[in-house]
């Protein structure tokens, strides 16, 4: 999928206003992450936009897929009520060289696609959201389906379904890992998954059952107590290091989530040799436990592991050939940073948010 940027969003809504001044027909673009761009607003929540969208009131109008470097990029929608349909196509070719003429970075491969009529854009849509169903795409193989976000004849082609909220928490949790050495705010983080704040704190919290301020710490303590083991970086540049502008307030939040103090976490875990941190992903909404998520991560990452039967519950002793050795060393685990003193075939991960799997040579 084309990565948006906001020159690229703002180039779009100039191909609008361009196009709305010269033909005085409405023309809307809306990309396959929800965002909806017209000649005056930039929209990035799809619930809103779906309600914006019906406002307009379109009775006849085309798709125009937007194919930017061979990946499907968004529609343009055009208002045909006042167009005769021999200058349909036309329309497409206009919006293709302005994009061309007003896009600055000419290394992109710009396509339009012919039109789709208004009348076929549900079919279609139901078509390619079942054949995205079947072969699993995963999110950025460059495939998706019509945006589910606009009205077709003044009827919706289908609300915001599971699958739309579930490509917008991946691009949420995607983003959000690959940046917890960054300072994380609901505002930041939305703007550069074009989703409205309101939004992605909702689906979080629908989703997760945890608001998404919770979810961001307890992913950056996780992350401090690998630092905290295994570097000796001052806690003051540590914090800073995981994305805590004062380390009086990182260490406020690790001691909440964790029972101590930074420093006492370092002093009283130094026999620590090695530490598997699993993040929240969307396997996590099922009734599974921290075992099951713990095998499936293993596993998926060809890490070895064994189990056998502790008092009727599963245990896990070895992981990569580190072995428990009696009165020694062992595994142990956490959930959200604390020590469970029940089986980990016992806690479900519904509500949780991030596993550790912990080495230590003396038992925690």
């Amino acid at each position: 999928m084309y990565e948006y940027s906001s020159k690229f969003l703002n180039d779009i809504q100039r191909v609008t206003k361009t196009f709305q001044d010269l033909t005085k027909n409405n023309i809307v673009f809306t990309s396959v992450t929800g965002t909806v761009v017209d000649c005056n607003t930039l929209l990035f929540d799809s619930n809103v936009s779906l309600d914006y969208l019906r406002k307009l009131g379109f009775k006849n109008y085309f798709l125009f897929p937007l194919a930017v470097n061979c990946s499907l990029s968004g529609f343009f929608i055009l208002d045909a009520s006042h167009i005769d349909v021999d200058f349909i196509k036309l329309c497409g070719k206009y919006i293709e060289t302005s994009l061309k003429e007003i896009i600055s970075d000419k290394s992109n491969q710009i396509i339009i696609l012919d039109p789709i009529e208004a009348s076929k854009a549900s079919s279609l849509a139901q078509s390619l959201n079942s054949i995205l169903s079947i072969s699993e795409a995963p999110t950025g193989a460059g495939v998706y389906p019509l945006p589910t976000n606009f009205t077709v004849n003044g009827n919706n082609a289908g609300d915001s379904s599971p699958s739309d909220i579930e490509k917008n928490i991946m691009m949420a949790l995607k983003y959000i890992n690959s940046n917890l050495e960054k300072s994380l705010t609901l505002e930041n983080v939305s703007q550069k998954i074009y989703l409205s704040p309101s939004y992605l704190s909702r689906i979080f919290k629908n989703y997760f059952n945890d608001n998404f301020i919770n979810y961001i710490n307890l992913q950056k303590i996780a992350l401090a107590q690998e630092k905290l083991i295994f570097t000796n970086t001052p806690i003051n540049k540590l914090a800073h290091s995981v994305g805590f502008s004062q380390t009086s307030y990182f260490t406020k939040i690790f001691k909440q989530k964790v029972g101590m103090t930074p420093s006492k976490y370092r002093k009283y875990n130094s026999a620590i040799k090695k530490i598997y941190t699993i993040p929240r992903n969307l396997q996590w909404r099922s009734n599974k436990s921290v075992y099951e998520i713990s095998k499936d991560f293993f596993n998926k990452n060809e890490i070895s592991f064994k189990a056998r039967d502790l008092n009727g519950y599963p245990y896990i002793y070895s992981i990569n050939d580190l072995n428990d050795v009696r009165n020694k060393a062992g595994w142990v685990y956490t959930v959200d940073c604390s020590q469970p003193i029940i089986p980990a075939s016992e806690i479900n991960v519904f509500d949780r948010s991030v596993i550790q799997w912990i080495y230590t040579e003396k038992i925690i």
